[in-house]
């Protein structure tokens, strides 16, 4: 049993500079979530279509941190999709009541609410780990497949850096490449 985000430790970068947009801060958020997404932890590398940023406190409850970079969670759509404006305790101080809610990914709080089981499948721990696993469908969405995938890629990424050009390890490498494609095209 592991953490969703596995090795990965996720938190924003202090001391950022303000800016009037937020998507100008894609290349910071990107950096400082690894290129996963927040909620799910998939890589972006595993799509064809880019992460989006989520506003964690939605913008319809607090409109005041529409470009505040410590209130934006690099996502993947299906999870930014999932959120979208909801906010169950109204409260734009409260982001969960212990039984409903969220938990910002970039904070230790977030691995006591969900983890990630051996076949990496994502479960919850916690009423609130609970309520985000139904509202971010992680019981629906192919998240093991995704996960391997992910583990894949790191395997190929170990064999790219062996300077040893034997053939054997150049079919494997070929191997893994097609079926890197094959998931991310069918995931």
């Amino acid at each position: 049993m592991g953490r969703v985000h596995g090795d990965i430790v996720i938190r924003r970068r202090n001391n950022i500079d303000k800016r009037d947009d937020y998507t100008k801060y894609r290349k910071e958020l990107q950096e400082d979530f690894n290129n996963i997404c927040g909620y799910c932890g998939k890589d972006k590398r595993c799509l064809y279509e880019e992460h989006e940023l989520d506003h964690f406190v939605p913008r319809g409850i607090d409109d005041t941190r529409i470009n505040d970079y410590y209130n934006l969670v690099y996502a993947c759509k299906k999870c930014n999709g999932s959120k979208q404006k909801d906010w169950p305790t109204k409260d734009k101080n409260i982001p969960h009541n212990e039984k409903i809610g969220y938990c910002d990914p970039a904070t230790e709080e977030f691995d006591e609410h969900l983890g990630r089981d051996d076949e990496g499948n994502i479960f919850y721990k916690t009423e609130v780990g609970k309520y985000m696993y139904k509202r971010f469908h992680f019981d629906i969405r192919p998240i093991s497949y995704v996960w391997k995938l992910m583990e894949l890629m790191k395997r190929e990424n170990e064999l790219c850096s062996i300077k040893n050009k034997d053939l054997e390890r150049l079919e494997i490498l070929d191997k893994i490449k097609e079926l890197r494609e094959y998931l991310r095209y069918n995931v």
